[in-house]
């Protein structure tokens, strides 16, 4: 199982917030935990098998939001392995493994 984070790097409006919840596809999973308001970074978390196909609708929704960074952790529970992206204007910037 995998715990995957999506994060903006700077503070969004809710309504931002909102738009980058629906434009990254999201709100397809159930399990997820977003709660939006105020000018707060966008934060989303759910847990899935694989995280393939949130990694590419990132990539892609990231280019709605010229400018605004955004960082996606893949946390691999069963081995303590988590792997960092980077995206930024539709683009993967940055891909990193990390090892505990």
């Amino acid at each position: 199982m995998r715990a995957i984070t999506i994060k903006s790097l700077q503070a969004l409006d809710e309504a931002q917030q909102v738009e980058v919840h629906y434009a990254f596809g999201m709100e397809h999973h159930t399990d997820d935990v977003f709660k939006p308001g105020g000018e707060e970074v966008y934060s989303a978390t759910i847990a899935m098998e694989d995280a393939r196909d949130v990694v590419e609708s990132v990539t892609k929704g990231s280019a709605s939001f010229p400018g605004i960074e955004f960082v996606l952790e893949d946390l691999d529970v069963d081995s303590n392995v988590a792997t960092t992206y980077r995206f930024k204007n539709g683009e993967l910037i940055e891909k990193k493994f990390n090892i505990s």
